[in-house]
Protein backbone atom coordinates (compact mmCIF):
# COMPACT_ATOMS: atom_id res chain seq x y z
CA UNK A 1 0.00 0.00 0.00
CA UNK A 2 2.84 2.51 0.74
CA UNK A 3 4.64 1.13 -2.19
CA UNK A 4 1.59 2.10 -4.16
CA UNK A 5 1.15 5.52 -3.06
CA UNK A 6 4.83 6.62 -3.25
CA UNK A 7 4.71 5.23 -7.19
CA UNK A 8 1.55 7.39 -7.51
CA UNK A 9 2.96 10.74 -6.21
CA UNK A 10 6.14 10.52 -8.10
CA UNK A 11 4.06 9.88 -10.91
CA UNK A 12 1.75 13.75 -9.64
CA UNK A 13 4.96 14.88 -9.36
CA UNK A 14 6.30 13.78 -12.99
CA UNK A 15 3.49 15.00 -14.81
CA UNK A 16 3.49 18.28 -13.06
CA UNK A 17 7.29 18.46 -13.93
CA UNK A 18 6.66 17.69 -17.38
CA UNK A 19 4.00 20.33 -17.79
CA UNK A 20 6.69 23.00 -16.16
CA UNK A 21 9.22 21.73 -18.16
CA UNK A 22 6.70 22.37 -21.46
CA UNK A 23 5.85 25.48 -20.51
CA UNK A 24 9.56 26.89 -19.94
CA UNK A 25 10.10 25.58 -23.22
CA UNK A 26 8.90 28.62 -24.50
CA UNK A 27 12.01 30.80 -23.66
CA UNK A 28 14.10 28.53 -26.48
CA UNK A 29 14.09 31.65 -28.59
CA UNK A 30 15.18 29.23 -31.78
CA UNK A 31 14.16 26.54 -33.89
CA UNK A 32 15.01 22.90 -32.30
CA UNK A 33 14.65 19.45 -32.47
CA UNK A 34 13.76 17.35 -29.57
CA UNK A 35 14.49 13.06 -29.44
CA UNK A 36 15.75 10.90 -27.13
CA UNK A 37 18.87 8.37 -27.91
CA UNK A 38 19.53 4.98 -26.34
CA UNK A 39 22.13 4.52 -23.48
CA UNK A 40 23.02 1.65 -21.18
CA UNK A 41 21.65 3.88 -18.46
CA UNK A 42 18.09 4.75 -20.42
CA UNK A 43 16.62 7.31 -22.50
CA UNK A 44 18.79 10.75 -22.91
CA UNK A 45 16.60 13.35 -23.87
CA UNK A 46 18.39 16.23 -26.36
CA UNK A 47 17.30 19.20 -27.82
CA UNK A 48 19.36 20.01 -31.18
CA UNK A 49 19.34 23.24 -32.92
CA UNK A 50 21.49 25.04 -35.43
CA UNK A 51 23.10 23.85 -38.63
CA UNK A 52 23.41 19.92 -39.62
CA UNK A 53 26.62 20.36 -41.19
CA UNK A 54 28.53 22.56 -38.39
CA UNK A 55 30.82 21.29 -35.86
CA UNK A 56 29.07 20.14 -32.75
CA UNK A 57 28.56 21.44 -29.31
CA UNK A 58 27.17 19.39 -26.66
CA UNK A 59 25.92 20.99 -23.47
CA UNK A 60 25.48 19.87 -19.86
CA UNK A 61 23.19 21.80 -17.40
CA UNK A 62 23.72 22.41 -14.04
CA UNK A 63 21.74 20.56 -11.62
CA UNK A 64 17.91 20.77 -11.22
CA UNK A 65 17.92 23.36 -14.22
CA UNK A 66 17.40 21.05 -17.03
CA UNK A 67 18.74 21.51 -20.84
CA UNK A 68 16.21 24.98 -20.68
CA UNK A 69 18.75 27.12 -18.78
CA UNK A 70 21.13 27.65 -21.85
CA UNK A 71 18.08 29.95 -23.44
CA UNK A 72 20.26 32.84 -22.96
CA UNK A 73 23.19 31.19 -25.04
CA UNK A 74 21.41 29.05 -27.47
CA UNK A 75 20.93 31.24 -30.34
CA UNK A 76 24.37 32.76 -30.54
CA UNK A 77 26.24 29.04 -30.35
CA UNK A 78 23.61 27.92 -32.54
CA UNK A 79 24.65 30.40 -34.96
CA UNK A 80 27.60 28.30 -35.91
CA UNK A 81 27.98 24.96 -33.95
CA UNK A 82 25.26 22.51 -34.01
CA UNK A 83 24.27 22.54 -30.47
CA UNK A 84 22.98 19.24 -28.56
CA UNK A 85 21.67 20.50 -25.29
CA UNK A 86 21.48 16.80 -23.26
CA UNK A 87 19.84 16.66 -20.15
CA UNK A 88 21.87 14.67 -17.95
CA UNK A 89 19.66 11.30 -16.69
CA UNK A 90 19.29 11.00 -13.12
CA UNK A 91 18.50 14.43 -12.35
CA UNK A 92 15.33 16.05 -12.90
CA UNK A 93 14.33 16.31 -16.45
CA UNK A 94 12.71 14.55 -19.85
CA UNK A 95 15.40 11.67 -19.30
CA UNK A 96 14.28 8.44 -18.43
CA UNK A 97 16.69 6.37 -16.46
CA UNK A 98 16.89 3.05 -16.61
CA UNK A 99 19.91 3.08 -14.14
CA UNK A 100 21.68 4.91 -12.32
CA UNK A 101 24.88 6.58 -12.30
CA UNK A 102 26.37 5.40 -8.92
CA UNK A 103 30.47 5.67 -10.27
CA UNK A 104 32.17 8.17 -12.30
CA UNK A 105 33.12 5.70 -14.16
CA UNK A 106 29.39 5.21 -14.80
CA UNK A 107 29.24 9.32 -15.89
CA UNK A 108 31.67 8.20 -18.67
CA UNK A 109 30.27 5.61 -20.04
CA UNK A 110 26.57 7.02 -20.07
CA UNK A 111 28.16 10.26 -22.31
CA UNK A 112 30.35 8.23 -24.33
CA UNK A 113 27.00 6.33 -25.33
CA UNK A 114 25.28 9.46 -26.08
CA UNK A 115 28.30 10.61 -28.19
CA UNK A 116 28.01 7.25 -30.01
CA UNK A 117 24.15 7.78 -30.34
CA UNK A 118 24.52 10.80 -31.68
CA UNK A 119 27.32 10.00 -34.17
CA UNK A 120 29.58 11.89 -32.82
CA UNK A 121 33.02 10.83 -32.98
CA UNK A 122 34.46 14.48 -31.74
CA UNK A 123 32.92 17.44 -30.31
CA UNK A 124 33.25 20.44 -28.30
CA UNK A 125 32.17 20.03 -24.87
CA UNK A 126 30.37 23.00 -22.81
CA UNK A 127 28.95 22.19 -19.42
CA UNK A 128 27.93 24.44 -16.24
CA UNK A 129 27.83 23.13 -12.35
CA UNK A 130 27.01 19.43 -12.61
CA UNK A 131 27.68 19.36 -16.06
CA UNK A 132 31.09 21.13 -15.48
CA UNK A 133 31.93 17.83 -13.04
CA UNK A 134 30.87 15.62 -15.71
CA UNK A 135 32.72 17.63 -18.54
CA UNK A 136 36.13 17.34 -16.90
CA UNK A 137 35.52 13.46 -15.56
CA UNK A 138 34.82 12.85 -19.35
CA UNK A 139 38.15 14.50 -20.08
CA UNK A 140 40.13 12.37 -18.49
CA UNK A 141 38.94 9.09 -19.95
CA UNK A 142 37.84 10.48 -23.53
CA UNK A 143 40.21 13.04 -24.52
CA UNK A 144 40.30 12.18 -27.71
CA UNK A 145 35.92 12.64 -28.19
CA UNK A 146 36.35 16.17 -27.19
CA UNK A 147 37.88 18.85 -29.84
CA UNK A 148 37.66 21.83 -27.00
CA UNK A 149 35.80 22.03 -23.05
CA UNK A 150 34.51 24.70 -21.23
CA UNK A 151 33.76 24.78 -17.62
CA UNK A 152 31.33 26.70 -16.20
CA UNK A 153 31.07 27.19 -12.32
CA UNK A 154 31.76 23.51 -11.75
CA UNK A 155 30.16 21.55 -8.92
CA UNK A 156 33.70 21.11 -7.16
CA UNK A 157 36.07 19.33 -9.77
CA UNK A 158 38.90 21.98 -8.18
CA UNK A 159 37.74 22.47 -4.68
CA UNK A 160 35.24 21.13 -2.16
CA UNK A 161 31.79 22.49 -1.30
CA UNK A 162 31.66 24.69 0.83
CA UNK A 163 29.62 23.68 3.71
CA UNK A 164 26.39 25.92 2.92
CA UNK A 165 25.79 23.64 -0.33
CA UNK A 166 24.84 20.82 2.02
CA UNK A 167 22.43 23.11 4.04
CA UNK A 168 20.66 24.92 1.46
CA UNK A 169 20.19 21.20 -0.80
CA UNK A 170 18.95 19.64 2.62
CA UNK A 171 16.44 22.71 2.74
CA UNK A 172 15.28 21.86 -0.40
CA UNK A 173 12.20 19.65 0.59
CA UNK A 174 11.02 22.92 2.52
CA UNK A 175 7.65 25.04 2.02
CA UNK A 176 10.29 27.88 0.44
CA UNK A 177 13.51 25.69 -0.18
CA UNK A 178 13.82 26.40 -3.64
CA UNK A 179 13.18 30.03 -3.21
CA UNK A 180 15.87 30.27 -0.30
CA UNK A 181 18.05 28.11 -2.96
CA UNK A 182 17.95 30.43 -6.04
CA UNK A 183 18.13 33.21 -3.52
CA UNK A 184 21.24 32.18 -1.86
CA UNK A 185 22.82 31.93 -5.44
CA UNK A 186 22.07 34.86 -6.98
CA UNK A 187 21.78 37.27 -3.62
CA UNK A 188 19.44 39.20 -5.23
CA UNK A 189 22.05 40.58 -8.48
CA UNK A 190 19.50 38.43 -11.02
CA UNK A 191 15.63 37.34 -11.25
CA UNK A 192 15.38 33.65 -12.52
CA UNK A 193 12.84 33.34 -15.17
CA UNK A 194 9.50 32.71 -13.44
CA UNK A 195 9.16 30.03 -16.05
CA UNK A 196 12.21 28.19 -14.76
CA UNK A 197 11.54 29.05 -11.46
CA UNK A 198 8.52 26.79 -11.53
CA UNK A 199 10.50 24.08 -13.61
CA UNK A 200 12.62 23.92 -10.47
CA UNK A 201 10.40 24.10 -8.10
CA UNK A 202 8.27 20.93 -9.29
CA UNK A 203 11.49 19.36 -9.91
CA UNK A 204 12.33 19.45 -6.46
CA UNK A 205 8.92 18.00 -5.48
CA UNK A 206 8.92 15.15 -7.75
CA UNK A 207 9.84 12.77 -5.20
CA UNK A 208 11.68 10.05 -7.66
CA UNK A 209 14.40 7.30 -6.65
CA UNK A 210 15.50 7.26 -9.80
CA UNK A 211 16.07 10.77 -10.20
CA UNK A 212 18.07 11.77 -7.51
CA UNK A 213 21.25 13.80 -6.80
CA UNK A 214 22.30 12.11 -4.15
CA UNK A 215 25.89 12.35 -3.39
CA UNK A 216 27.51 8.94 -4.16
CA UNK A 217 30.96 7.51 -2.51
CA UNK A 218 32.41 6.80 -5.98
CA UNK A 219 30.67 9.08 -7.68
CA UNK A 220 29.84 13.03 -7.99
CA UNK A 221 30.46 15.15 -6.29
CA UNK A 222 34.19 15.23 -6.45
CA UNK A 223 37.76 16.67 -6.52
CA UNK A 224 40.26 16.00 -9.27
CA UNK A 225 43.87 14.66 -7.54
CA UNK A 226 46.47 16.32 -8.69
CA UNK A 227 47.54 14.18 -10.95
CA UNK A 228 44.07 13.59 -12.29
CA UNK A 229 44.29 17.31 -13.38
CA UNK A 230 47.73 17.02 -14.45
CA UNK A 231 46.76 14.41 -17.26
CA UNK A 232 44.54 16.66 -18.82
CA UNK A 233 45.28 17.46 -22.19
CA UNK A 234 42.42 19.13 -24.15
CA UNK A 235 42.21 23.05 -24.34
CA UNK A 236 39.98 24.53 -21.64
CA UNK A 237 38.53 27.39 -20.98
CA UNK A 238 36.83 27.88 -17.25
CA UNK A 239 34.64 30.47 -16.26
CA UNK A 240 33.96 31.72 -12.28
CA UNK A 241 32.16 34.47 -10.70
CA UNK A 242 32.99 36.49 -8.71
CA UNK A 243 30.34 36.35 -6.58
CA UNK A 244 30.06 32.28 -6.55
CA UNK A 245 28.76 30.84 -2.83
CA UNK A 246 29.62 27.33 -3.70
CA UNK A 247 33.38 27.22 -2.59
CA UNK A 248 36.42 29.88 -3.11
CA UNK A 249 36.23 30.20 -6.58
CA UNK A 250 39.82 32.10 -6.69
CA UNK A 251 41.32 28.46 -4.64
CA UNK A 252 39.85 26.98 -7.90
CA UNK A 253 40.63 28.88 -10.10
CA UNK A 254 44.58 29.09 -9.06
CA UNK A 255 44.55 25.42 -8.52
CA UNK A 256 43.18 24.56 -11.73
CA UNK A 257 45.77 27.19 -13.52
CA UNK A 258 48.66 25.70 -11.90
CA UNK A 259 48.09 22.20 -12.36
CA UNK A 260 46.04 22.01 -15.98
CA UNK A 261 48.37 22.70 -18.78
CA UNK A 262 47.16 25.60 -20.76
CA UNK A 263 44.44 26.17 -19.17
CA UNK A 264 42.25 29.50 -19.96
CA UNK A 265 40.66 30.59 -16.45
CA UNK A 266 38.74 33.62 -16.39
CA UNK A 267 36.62 35.18 -13.07
CA UNK A 268 33.70 37.22 -14.33
CA UNK A 269 32.62 40.31 -12.67
CA UNK A 270 28.81 41.12 -11.59
CA UNK A 271 28.18 37.34 -11.81
CA UNK A 272 27.70 34.78 -9.00
CA UNK A 273 27.05 30.46 -9.77
CA UNK A 274 24.59 31.44 -12.32
CA UNK A 275 27.16 32.69 -14.49
CA UNK A 276 25.35 31.74 -18.11
CA UNK A 277 22.05 33.03 -17.33
CA UNK A 278 23.36 36.29 -15.14
CA UNK A 279 25.93 37.24 -17.94
CA UNK A 280 24.99 35.75 -21.14
CA UNK A 281 25.81 38.66 -23.58
CA UNK A 282 29.43 38.24 -22.14
CA UNK A 283 29.80 34.33 -21.86
CA UNK A 284 28.30 33.71 -25.34
CA UNK A 285 31.22 35.95 -27.09
CA UNK A 286 33.68 34.51 -24.52
CA UNK A 287 33.09 30.93 -25.49
CA UNK A 288 32.41 31.21 -28.99
CA UNK A 289 36.11 33.15 -28.99
CA UNK A 290 37.39 30.34 -27.47
CA UNK A 291 35.89 27.48 -29.73
CA UNK A 292 36.59 29.66 -32.73
CA UNK A 293 40.41 29.22 -31.58
CA UNK A 294 39.97 25.52 -32.64
CA UNK A 295 39.36 26.65 -36.38
CA UNK A 296 41.89 29.33 -36.56
CA UNK A 297 44.42 26.61 -36.02
CA UNK A 298 43.44 24.15 -38.13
Amino acid sequence: MKQDSMQLAAAEGGTCFYQAYDESLSLWPIDSEAFYVSTRFGKTHIMASGPKDAPSLVLLHGGLFSSVMWYPNIAEWSGQYRTYAVDIIGDKNKSIPSASLDTRADCVHWLKDVFDSLGLKNAHLAGFSLGGLHTVNFLLDMPERVERAVVISPAEAFISFHPDVYKYAAGLSEPNGADAYIKWLTAGRYQLHPKLQKQIKAGVKWQDEKRSLTPKENGFPYVFTDAELKSITVPILLMFGEHEVMYHQQMALERASVLVAGIQTEMVKNAGHLLPLEQPDYVNKRVMSFLGENEMST
